[in-house]
């Protein structure tokens, strides 16, 4: 079962959302990914760099997930937590589980004006595995943090 403190969990979305800074300095979408180990030891962080990059695939989770699977040298990550600032889009929550993670935070609800609009829960309902998700940690905090960042 996936248990963990809400003072963990509040700190790795803090983590992502301090980091989510990065991404808007570089004139990209405000949303940041952490993954970390079972032992909520963080293993890899990124940003959306889908302007910089030009390229509509450089999403945060896709990120982490490519220079993970890397660094690893393994396309399965079962043993690791995804924790982002906003809930992942239907193409990243997909790449996550295609990779074999099970686990995953969310801070702010998907975007209204996402396309296609599928929520993770819709996503999860889908997947062979079973999937843990927390959706809505400090989630006023990112919905504020990410309109914000939209006004600018």
């Amino acid at each position: 079962m996936f248990a963990m403190e809400t003072i963990f969990k509040e700190s790795l979305m803090r983590t992502a959302m301090d980091e989510a800074q990065n991404a808007v300095s570089e004139w990209n979408s405000p949303f940041w990914v952490v993954i970390a180990d079972l032992k909520w030891n963080i293993v890899m962080t990124d940003h959306n760099t889908s302007y910089t990059e030009k390229d509509p695939t450089a999403h945060a989770e896709i990120n982490a997930i490519r220079k993970l699977c890397k660094q690893l040298g393994t396309r399965d990550l079962k043993e690791y937590c995804l924790i982002s600032n906003a809930e992942s889009c239907p193409m990243c929550m997909t790449a996550a589980i295609k990779t074999n993670i099970q686990y995953f935070i969310f801070g702010a609800s998907i975007e209204s004006d996402s396309n296609p609009y599928i929520t993770v829960q819709d996503i999860a309902k889908y997947s062979k595995n079973p999937l843990y998700i927390e959706t809505g940690v400090l989630k006023e905090e990112c919905e504020k943090q990410i309109s914000d960042a939209r006004k600018k």
